[in-house]
């Protein structure tokens, strides 16, 4: 896709044409046009749904060989914890030894990518926004190591209801951003974060989800204010509970 690989690089040949790009490619508005609110996405058939996928972390201690089979153990009783079975789960990384200790033992990590559908206690969760370096990403999940919260953008249901669609998490090389269309766009696929509404119910206090993008280096960020923070608008994904 044209605009985000541009994003990925980083580029700003484009910077004074941005928001009709960003209209083009990935809202699906008119490119001679000034960006607008992106058309609310049509509810996802069940069978398209994309699944939930989540990292999850298990450590050992001992001996090599004992504190590799510790990992894996802890590792999975936590994915079964969340709700996954074994066999949803397979090796991300490691096992790796992260420590040596002064009696010869050693710590060992080991991480799973499981996917699925994990075990949700509340009919919603929040979508928090988090930052590192040069990424924004928005999730109700656990984020990735060194990335800090900034705050919660709203909230999402955490199944199917009347007048919602899926949200996804997806990437473009590095860069993380939301989505309504389960292919990503053409981008990667990360995860499906839960489901937010496609136009304010009636009655219902909402707050709008907005894919905005940063000025100064072409970072894709959500927002629920509707200047973008002052930032350029991309258009609205849909709307959350507060």
């Amino acid at each position: 896709m044209k605009f985000l690989r541009q994003v990925a690089g980083r580029s700003a040949v484009l910077a004074t044409a941005f928001a009709a790009t960003l209209a083009t490619t990935l809202l699906g508005a008119s490119a001679s046009a000034a960006p607008a609110a992106a058309p609310p996405a049509a509810p996802a058939a069940v069978s398209a749904v994309g699944p939930v996928k989540l990292y999850i972390k298990g450590f050992g201690s001992g001996p090599r060989n004992v504190a590799e089979q510790s990992a894996r153990a802890t590792g999975l009783d936590a994915a079964a914890a969340r709700g996954f079975d074994p066999s949803e789960c397979r090796v991300a990384a490691g096992p790796t030894v992260v420590n040596t200790l002064p009696n010869g033992y050693v710590q060992v990590h080991i991480e799973y990518l499981c996917t699925g559908e994990p075990n949700v206690t509340s009919p919603t969760f929040v979508l928090y926004r988090y930052h590192k370096s040069s990424d924004t990403l928005s999730t109700p999940w656990d984020a990735p190591v060194g990335y800090q919260l900034q705050g919660p953008l709203g909230t999402l249901h955490t199944s199917a209801a009347p007048g919602t669609t899926p949200l996804y998490l997806c990437q473009v090389r590095g860069d993380h951003f939301t989505s309504t269309d389960v292919n990503c766009e053409g981008q990667a696929y990360v995860t499906r974060l839960g489901w937010l509404h496609t136009s304010p119910p009636p009655g219902v206090s909402t707050l709008p989800l907005l894919r905005c993008l940063r000025n100064e280096n072409r970072q894709i960020f959500e927002s629920h204010q509707t200047n973008c923070e002052g930032q350029i608008h991309g258009g609205t994904l849909g709307y959350l509970l507060p």
